[in-house]
């Protein structure tokens, strides 16, 4: 028996070492950090769908188009609240299983400083944003008729993504500005996974403890075309994002043998050192203005699968000459209605975003101490697409409060060949400005 502990403690070092530097552990750590799909921030700008770029007359210039920045002639302090629920419903090899998961916190803290020039203006800010919650909470069973017995996922992780940012916008001419941002990322996030089976009179139950924190940089520049007095056009460039992902951890692996006795390993202690590189992007819109009714609409385009992980492209290692991650085009479209005889205007907005993975996760097994931890990753097909509907309100109190209210539906369903999920998206957020 002391032979067969020390055949497990030598695997469970292997094990640890080897999926630390996987290229597919990589994308699910990417896509439990929420990394690409982080959201903007801000009542007004969700309202119109995040079709903002050529708008961007507020503290939300620092998000959408810096060069926006130039339009605001008032100092400004803006603040924020967000609330989020977000439902997975999953189903493995015909289990199963609906996981809620909900958050509320402060979306955002800004201000801004406009300097009068004699070509228009100069515009600095900062911003401290709330760009996407890590929260996660899902767990996956199934009997595998291969491995004789029943496999068992549970994570669960907390965290939140937030962006310092330093802006500026300046005129260039009456009929352009141009402005730029510079871009901390900031996140700290806990997590625990387990993988457990259960078969015959044999078990084991492998767990990792992480506490991480990621840091990272990336640049933005704006352009603000004013083409007509009803026409504006935006666009912004977004360089490279440097991330760096830094954590402990800690791995134990135990079970029972078939006779019943329980054998365990000492736990594995190790440190997370892993980099990313997320590639350019590329943003523009336009907006017209006609009478009370404002029209807007956004287009982005980025190529994920030029995302580096510690250096490397990101490919599938079971079939190398396939991506991980894939190109995207989001659309976004908004409408702002300002009311007759009262001091409100009422928005709607449509974005669309589809997912940047190329595969899906279906679920982590360790087979036999010969083995390697395996994760099953596998194409596959949207059901629907990750489409938001937004629809707001807001209005000015004595010519200097602004007050702004969003309430965003949305939902997204794919399937691979095991595993099914649908997820559906509730937010609400609540944003005030006071210029002075």
């Amino acid at each position: 028996m002391n032979i067969r502990k020390t055949a497990i403690s030598i695997f469970i070092m292997l094990l640890c070492a080897v999926p630390a530097r996987s290229q597919i552990i990589g994308t699910l750590q990417l896509d439990r950090l929420n990394l690409l799909n982080t959201y903007e921030s801000g009542a007004r700008p969700a309202s119109l769908g995040g079709a903002y770029t050529a708008v961007s007359d507020d503290a939300f210039a620092l998000i959408y188009n810096p060069a926006g920045l130039t339009q605001i002639k008032k100092k400004e302090l803006s603040f924020g609240i967000h609330y989020a629920a977000k439902d997975l419903t999953t189903n493995y090899r015909g289990y199963n299983s609906l996981i809620p998961n909900s958050s509320t916190g402060i979306c955002h803290l800004t201000t801004v400083y406009p300097y009068p020039t004699y070509r228009g203006s100069l515009v600095l800010g900062f911003g401290i944003f709330r760009v996407a919650n890590s929260n996660l909470e899902y767990f996956k069973t199934a009997w595998r008729s291969d491995l004789s017995g029943i496999i068992r996922n549970t994570f669960n992780q907390t965290g939140t993504i937030y962006q310092y940012r330093f802006g500026a916008g300046i005129d260039i001419s009456p009929r352009v500005a141009v402005g730029t941002n510079l871009v901390i990322w900031d996140e700290s996030a806990q997590f625990i996974e387990e993988i457990s089976y259960a078969g015959g009179d044999s078990t084991y139950i492998f767990s990792d403890d992480v506490s991480a924190h990621l840091d990272g940089l990336s640049m933005e520049f704006g352009f603000l075309f004013r083409l007509s007095s009803r026409l504006r056009a935006g666009f912004k460039i977004s360089s490279p994002v440097w991330l760096s992902y830094e954590g402990d951890a800690v791995e134990s692996y135990d079970g029972n043998w078939s006779n019943g006795d329980p054998w365990t390993t000492d736990p594995y202690y190790f440190y997370i050192e892993d980099e990313y590189t997320l590639p350019m992007k590329f943003r523009g819109g336009i907006s017209y203005q006609l009478m009370n009714l404002l029209v807007s609409a956004d287009a982005e385009y980025c190529d994920y699968s030029q995302t580096k992980y510690n250096g490397l492209k990101m490919f599938n290692e079971l079939d190398p000459g396939k991506p991980l991650l894939k190109e995207t085009v989001d659309f976004n479209l908004g409408a702002e209605l300002t009311l007759p005889f009262y001091p409100a205007k009422v928005r709607a907005g449509y974005s669309f975003a589809p997912s940047r993975f190329a595969g899906l996760e279906e679920i982590t097994y360790i087979a036999g101490i010969s083995e390697q931890l395996t994760t099953e990753w596998s194409p596959f097909d949207v059901i629907k697409n990750r489409e938001f509907y937004s629809f707001g309100i807001g209005g000015l109190i004595d010519q200097v409060l602004k007050i702004d209210l969003n309430v965003a539906v949305g939902s997204f369903e794919r399937e691979s060949e095991y595993l099914s999920e649908k997820i559906e998206i509730t937010e609400v957020s609540l944003s005030t400005s006071y210029r002075f």
